[in-house]
């Protein structure tokens, strides 16, 4: 019998999007939801914990950062064992641990409990968000890849809106803890979801010469000009690139862009956390009612998931650099008027707005052009660790705001520090795009 060669990064590419496609957007963008309600629960409730726990705004912003650690640790362990054993177990392990610890965290007695619920939770978190990253970008055409990783990542900016919506009646009615059980048993639901009806990962499994005859399925739900009816080798359009763990980010003239990637993450993600994080306790000291000041976290977060569409469909049609050095220069200046705008409320949610499309939905673009810069074989370490050096600064900005507020700084000076990390951003993405001109890398 003929053997054929199917180059699999091909067919995805020229094939029209199959309902298969769409449903591992769909389980993803839910994957999503869950991963940024359970990140940003913790926001919600902090006024309410402050007071029951008598926690200072240093040790505030400590357990702020607890979840973020184990995010960081998550992201840097899941990562590589995904591109070992796949992108679906991975996820399903992650599921659980987010599952069980939110609702662990429901319960907790003491600070310390706490402290160690969340740092568990977070290992959950970080497993999650780096493979249903890959698992989408792995499944999208590369014509639309930035659009619909976009769609999918929006999953979390609008789990923290849903959640800002929710968990206001949810404190009323029930109290803090029902936000943590609600966290908990949404993962659980999507952990047998995700088992029973999503795929792996189609290039991922097309390298694996004992999984042919599943690629073929696979392919065939995609491609339907394709025809099952011979001995098929699957290769991939990048298949002469080893993974070769963590060094191979720094082989191929990619170390530089590499590191300037990992300073992008590590800075926008500062920013991300830090106003994710501190914005309800700030408004509500700043003379805001809770709902209110829970308000502008789901503002921020809308912020994020519309623009984050918005630069998305632009990265497709244009390119990333020129749109995302924009939206870096408006996260700069929406943050700092943040401050300025403190006695206004109209202004303050209009600068919130701002923040969250020059933030997080810039991070959504990111995402995608780093999905795009690494070869299969270390996408899913590339991007893991991306978001978990990016994870160090979503732990050091909470601190930082924390020992800063304790020192009694104003607010304008407040924002104007979280601002700044934009600048090294914008920096650091001039210099990106020059060396990978420079190098003739796939960004």
């Amino acid at each position: 019998m003929t053997q054929h060669t199917i180059d699999i990064d091909a067919r995805i590419d020229v094939s029209p999007i199959s309902a298969l496609q769409w449903r591992v957007v769909a389980i993803c963008f839910l994957l999503a939801v869950v991963d940024g309600f359970d990140a940003q629960a913790i926001a919600f409730v902090a006024p309410l914990l402050k007071t029951d726990f008598s926690i200072s705004a240093e040790a505030m912003g400590g357990l702020f950062s607890a979840a973020l650690v184990g995010l960081m640790t998550g992201a840097f362990g899941f990562s590589p064992l995904a591109d070992k054993i796949g992108r679906k177990p991975v996820i399903m392990i992650a599921c659980a641990l987010m599952g069980a610890f939110a609702i662990a965290t429901a319960y907790a007695g003491s600070i310390t409990e706490l402290y160690v619920y969340r740092f568990l939770t977070g290992l959950g978190l970080g497993g999650v968000m780096p493979n249903i990253n890959t698992l989408t970008s792995e499944y999208a055409p590369k014509r639309v890849r930035a659009l619909l990783m976009t769609l999918m990542f929006a999953g979390f900016p609008f789990g923290a809106v849903l959640g800002g919506l929710v968990s206001a009646q949810l404190i009323a009615g029930f109290g803090w803890p029902s936000v943590f059980l609600l966290g908990g048993i949404a993962p659980l639901v999507l952990l047998a979801l995700t088992a029973i009806a999503l795929p792996e990962s189609v290039r991922y499994l097309a390298a694996r010469p004992n999984r042919q005859a599943y690629v073929a399925k696979i392919l065939g739900r995609i491609d339907t000009t394709f025809r099952a009816d011979g001995e098929h080798r699957f290769t991939l359009g990048q298949s002469k690139e080893q993974g070769g763990g963590i060094s191979g980010l720094f082989k191929g003239g990619r170390a530089v862009p590499t590191a300037l990637i990992w300073l992008i993450y590590f800075a926008n993600l500062l920013m991300m956390y830090t106003l994710m994080s501190w914005l309800p306790s700030v408004m509500r000291e700043a003379g805001l009612p809770l709902d209110r000041a829970i308000a502008t976290t789901v503002l921020f977060n809308l912020g994020g998931v519309i623009g984050g569409l918005a630069i998305a469909w632009w990265i497709d049609r244009r390119g990333p650099h020129g749109v995302l050095l924009v939206s870096f220069a408006l996260a700069a200046l929406a943050i700092a008027f943040i401050g300025q705008a403190a006695g206004a409320l109209a202004s303050i949610f209009i600068c919130v707005f701002a923040a969250g499309v020059g933030v997080i939905g810039t991070q959504l673009g990111m995402n995608a052009v780093v999905a795009n810069f690494y070869p299969t074989a270390m996408r899913a370490t590339g991007i893991g660790w991306a978001l978990a050096v990016g994870r160090v600064g979503s732990i050091v900005g909470p601190i930082l705001v924390g020992i800063v507020l304790g020192l009694e700084w104003s607010l304008p000076a407040v924002f104007l520090f979280t601002a700044m990390p934009a600048l090294i951003c914008f920096l650091a993405l001039i210099v990106f795009k020059a060396v990978t001109i420079k190098n003739g890398a796939r960004s």
